[in-house]
């Protein structure tokens, strides 16, 4: 995976998104404990059209496929951020790779500004599908939200550098590759710890270096397992990589991985 000059980053650039937003949340639990939020104090989310709902239904149903564990919905302006986390590591000595999506959407109206929860991806696609069905682009949140532990985890809000355009084909080869490597590696029945050291071994592999025996790569091969799963890559477009400290970011025109090695023990 050559590094080249990525020149612009693409039609939207979430730096500017990511400085905006607030701080990281602190989790108290281990799991998702879900806590009720009265309906009355959330605001209504009214996206720019039916397009803009077809496509938060298909990010999140694609996200719920991958990793059934929330949606944060953060509202910046009239900028509505969706985030969710496709792998995290389980527990201490994980060495599974932070990966996170990310999508925007362009809000028809502002008054929600700083609005930071995080709902279950089943109460989000109902009310999506019920949108699309009534051709209505007014989304009421959920009545009940996520304590979800990986928004613990945000990426930094500035000090972002483009290293590199990777081709989506190659980022899509190193996807599929790896679920292939991960579905010939386990037995039918594995244990939640070897499955854990599968995950690791294949989406915690660094590329970008000279070679992945030198070890001297940036780029997690979970960030293009997270970008294939969510939908990112375009067959013969391009992705735009940067990096601040530990994390990558791969920007393209449908969306953002953000990627963070497992920390060193």
């Amino acid at each position: 995976m050559p590094a080249t000059d990525p020149g612009a980053t693409g039609p939207s650039d979430p730096a500017d998104l990511l400085a905006s937003m607030q701080p990281a949340r602190r989790s108290s639990g281990a799991g998702p404990a879900r806590s009720a939020q009265p309906a009355a104090s959330a605001p209504e989310l009214v996206l720019e059209d039916l397009d803009a709902v077809t496509d938060l239904e298909r990010y999140a149903t694609r996200a719920r496929t991958m990793a059934d564990t929330g949606m944060r919905l953060q509202v910046a302006g009239t900028v509505l951020a969706a985030w969710v986390s496709v792998l995290q590591p389980r527990g201490l000595g994980d060495r599974v790779p932070v990966a996170l999506g990310l999508r925007t959407f362009r809000l028809d109206r502002a008054g929600a500004d700083g609005w930071d929860e995080v709902y279950p991806l089943t109460s989000v696609l109902e009310r999506l599908a019920r949108m699309a069905s009534t051709a209505r682009t007014t989304l009421s949140l959920p009545p009940v939200t996520e304590d979800a532990p990986w928004t613990a985890v945000t990426p930094p809000r500035s000090g972002w550098s483009p290293v590199a355009t990777v081709a989506d084909d190659e980022l899509q080869q190193v996807a599929q590759d790896g679920i292939r490597e991960l579905g010939a590696a386990l037995p039918q029945d594995p244990g939640a710890s070897m499955v854990a050291q599968a995950r690791a071994a294949v989406w915690g592999r660094l590329l970008g270096g000279t070679s992945v025996e030198a070890g001297d790569g940036f780029l997690p091969a979970g960030a293009a397992f997270a970008a294939h799963g969510l939908g990112f890559l375009t067959p013969g477009g391009t992705t735009a990589v940067h990096t601040s400290g530990p994390w990558v970011r791969l920007s393209s025109p449908a969306g953002f991985v953000l990627c963070r090695p497992p920390m060193a023990l």
